[in-house]
């Protein structure tokens, strides 16, 4: 249940792995937050999203589930919280990664990323630059649109299909965008978290 809402968008989180000279416009460069709105194969998913350089937090509601996500990067942690429950889950970045498939040495090198701009458009009143990111992993190339304001907060993303695993359509929008100072209680730890559970074994080498 919990992981349910975790997307899996292995390919944008490789993106940022990636280093930042290859692509800057994927580094924020302001506190900000918002409603993140997600059209996916499997429906449409809404967040709200509290962003800081190393403090995220996501309250999603998806298919009746509503769950909150604290992602702790000064820590190494992530906090996991479902509405529907009064325990609290926590699970440490790297395995979150290691779970995505982003385990050590598997993110995308800088030189596995190309990106080219492709001028301005303005989204929902807002000056964006948009982006073509194309990227090449084991093989396979994967390409996405960004839309991306001055500060480098990402307006608008959408990941093409593709590539022989099937890759599936994204489409993700920011709206109701408010940058500024986010109030830092909403990063603290819920309290009273257990340790995730590990994935099963998929039994592959």
């Amino acid at each position: 249940m919990f992981r349910a809402v975790l997307i899996p968008m292995a390919f944008v989180a490789a993106l940022a792995g990636a280093e930042a000279g290859e692509l800057p416009f994927l580094k924020p460069s302001v506190d900000y937050s918002g409603t993140r709105v997600m059209d996916t194969a499997q429906g449409r998913i809404q967040q709200q999203l509290y962003w800081t350089q190393d403090k995220v937090r996501t309250e999603t509601d998806f298919q009746g589930m509503s769950v909150t996500n604290i992602v702790r990067q000064d820590l190494g942690l992530m906090w996991i919280v479902n509405a529907g429950m009064s325990q609290c889950l926590e699970q440490s970045l790297d395995q979150v990664d290691a779970d995505m498939g982003l385990a050590s040495g598997d993110a995308l090198e800088a030189g596995d990323v190309d990106y080219e701009e492709l001028g301005k458009e303005t989204i929902n009143g807002i000056e964006t630059t948009r982006y073509r990111v194309v990227s090449k992993d084991a093989g396979e190339v994967h390409r996405a649109m960004f839309w991306v304001t001055a500060e480098n907060i990402p307006l608008k993303m959408q990941v093409e299909p593709g590539g022989e695993n099937g890759d599936q359509a994204v489409t993700m929008t920011l709206e109701d965008l408010r940058i500024g100072p986010v109030d830092s209680s909403l990063f603290e730890s819920p309290g009273q978290c257990m340790p995730m559970p590990a994935m099963p074994e998929t039994g592959q080498p």
